[in-house]
């Protein structure tokens, strides 16, 4: 058996191995010189895509809430943030379908809501017609429905609830003082019944005169300014019929609803305007279950249709450096439908997404980094390159053969020449996508510009 033998000292020297380092490290210099110039020329691409997801999210959300939503665009804060609602749950009594009017349900009754929620019978409840379908008929004392708590129904951004009301208005007595004339004096207004809230949260219900009121927060915590309950005049609820109810608070307005219409509202408890109380910052936690009616303020008459929404959390983008919103400060409004509201809104909007500032491309010499010359020295070069030639011209002939001669570099001129002198003094432009050499905006020096319209229906190019 022949066995072959190996030179165990064969190896690499110093040298060749520092070759091989030397090589390497070149190369790992050049492709992270290209990755970062890469990354540094899709800044632009990927912050506008990133707003235009944002505007799409609140879109969404106002298309499968129904609701309004909201955007802000803040080029100070250099931000874009959507602000919008989601759906938490909605119970429509559909489950006691084929069931006799007029006959209390079971004791332990449940109703199952949109996600599944079950809603257990407390009291005594009679199914009866609904604004559609089945409705659900509250006979005394103590009947409500209670939704075990869940995370889902707290909205510590803001909470909007809506439900159809069949209200039953108590009669007014002698013996009750003061004859009601539908203000703010009608003894009835000390009736309040819930229709859907969790307590020491947020409340959303009806008084004994027929008008709205939704509370926020705890009575307790008044004091510490996390609480308000704000309540229309009396006979906003019409009694005896079906009528739509919807109350929305979203940290920043509060808004009472009666078949679509928006009503007038007062803090109770203040008339005086200037006197009013600041609206909540938050709607407080509470771990209390969530019910619609009350058993201490059980509503009087029929419910249907009730949905509970909670403000979603705010989709913000915050924008890289060297990238900036152009413009003023704007909110933009989506409709129920996920269009441009156009009750605020007559023309498309568009966010104008800046690429700004000197940006000198590097290149390594020997090792020594030198700068070429940027946009903004480039510009100030020719500037002042200009204003020496009429300097030199003025200095040879005088200030009049300097005007002829600026006469006759526009003897030339075509109209569209004047058209696009006239855009000079606006030279954003409001087509979507990119647009390139935009040039100085109000003291900005623009590289590049990508746009995004929002057009009246709501939909997002570029």
């Amino acid at each position: 058996m022949v066995r072959r033998s190996f030179d165990s000292n064969h190896g690499v020297t110093l040298i060749e191995l520092l070759v091989v380092l030397s090589i390497l490290s070149v190369m790992l210099g050049m492709s992270m010189s290209v990755f970062r110039s890469f990354g540094e020329a899709q800044t632009l691409e990927i912050a506008s895509s990133s707003i235009s997801t944002t505007v799409r999210a609140a879109r969404n959300w106002s298309i499968s809430s129904g609701m309004q939503s909201r955007i802000l665009v803040d080029p100070e804060h250099r931000k874009v943030t959507a602000f919008g609602f989601q759906l938490a749950g909605a119970w429509g009594f559909e489950d006691f379908y084929g069931l006799p009017e007029k006959q209390l349900l079971p004791p332990g009754s449940v109703t199952l809501g949109a996600y599944r929620q079950p809603a257990e019978l407390v009291g005594q409840v009679e199914p009866c017609a609904g604004s559609i379908g089945r409705g659900a008929m509250f006979v005394n004392d103590g009947a409500a429905f209670r939704a075990r708590r869940l995370a889902s129904y707290e909205g510590r951004n803001g909470v909007s609830i809506e439900a159809w009301v069949h209200f039953w208005k108590p009669p007014w007595r002698p013996e009750d003082g003061i004859e009601p004339d539908g203000g703010f004096s009608d003894p009835r207004r000390e009736m309040r019944m819930a229709v859907l809230g969790i307590p020491d949260s947020f409340e959303m219900g009806i008084l004994g005169d027929g008008a709205v009121y939704m509370q926020i927060g705890d009575p307790q915590r008044a004091i510490d300014g996390q609480y308000i309950r704000a309540q229309t005049e009396g006979s906003a609820v019409l009694a005896d019929r079906w009528v739509h109810l919807r109350a929305t608070f979203d940290c920043t307005e509060l808004i009472l609803e009666v078949d679509g219409v928006e009503q007038a509202w007062i803090p109770e408890g203040f008339e005086m305007i200037e006197q009013w109380p600041p609206l909540p910052t938050a709607i407080p936690h509470s771990d209390s279950d969530l019910w619609i009616s009350h058993p201490n303020r059980f509503f009087m008459g029929a419910i249907d249709q009730v949905v509970l929404r909670v403000a979603t959390t705010p989709e913000i983008v915050e924008l890289p450096i060297d990238i900036e919103l152009l413009g003023p400060t704007t909110l933009i409004y989506l409709d129920s439908r996920g269009a441009l509201d156009p009750l605020l809104h007559n023309f498309p909007v568009v966010i104008h997404v800046a690429e700004v500032g000197d940006f000198s491309e590097i290149e390594a010499a020997d090792g020594t980094a030198v700068a070429k010359e940027g946009f903004r020295d480039r510009i100030e070069r020719e500037r002042q390159e200009q204003a020496a030639r009429d300097g030199e011209i003025v200095q040879a002939f005088g200030d009049p053969i300097s005007d002829l001669m600026k006469h006759l570099e526009g003897w030339e001129t075509d109209p569209d020449a004047l058209i696009e002198e006239e855009e000079e003094k606006n030279p954003v432009p409001l087509t979507p996508g990119m647009h390139y050499g935009i040039g100085d905006v109000d003291g900005t020096s623009v590289l590049r510009l990508h746009n995004i319209v929002i057009d009246m229906t709501g939909a997002i190019r570029g």
